[in-house]
């Protein structure tokens, strides 16, 4: 990783975060990274994390939903930062009723659509802003 993308990563850890801390999202996503750059990152994301008084998950594959299903996340890893432990908690549970549904082949329709307005939710986003990916 070069240290002009280097910096990039670590000014947005540095800032999700601050955010994290102030309580302006319930959870917030770093960049998506290579893998083989994990061990570059993780440093300057346990130091925020730990200045900050918050926490953090390292995801190596994140939930994807209608809300984003225009994202291609394969192969990247991202690192879930958030104050509460319930947050990471929602996640989670989150991740696993999707897997079950799709388990059960009854990932669609209104169950489908509200794994993506809880993913949403997580991430802060409004109701509004949530249904006009959508619209």
């Amino acid at each position: 990783m070069d240290q002009f993308k280097l910096g990039m990563h670590v000014g947005e850890i540095k800032a999700w975060c601050e955010a994290a801390k102030n309580e302006a999202k319930e959870m917030s996503l770093s960049a998506p990274f290579n893998p083989k750059d994990y061990d570059i990152i993780l440093p300057y994301m346990k130091e925020y994390a730990e200045r900050n008084g918050i926490g953090f998950y390292h995801e190596k594959e994140l939930i994807i939903t209608d809300l984003f299903g225009d994202m291609d996340l394969s192969g990247v890893w991202v690192f879930i930062i958030y104050k509460n432990p319930e947050t990471l908690e929602k996640y989670l549970k989150l991740k696993e009723n999707k897997a079950k549904l799709q388990e059960s082949r009854k990932y669609e329709g209104k169950a489908k659509r509200e794994i993506a307005v809880g993913f949403g939710r997580l991430l802060g986003y409004s109701d509004q802003m949530i249904h006009m990916r959508w619209s």
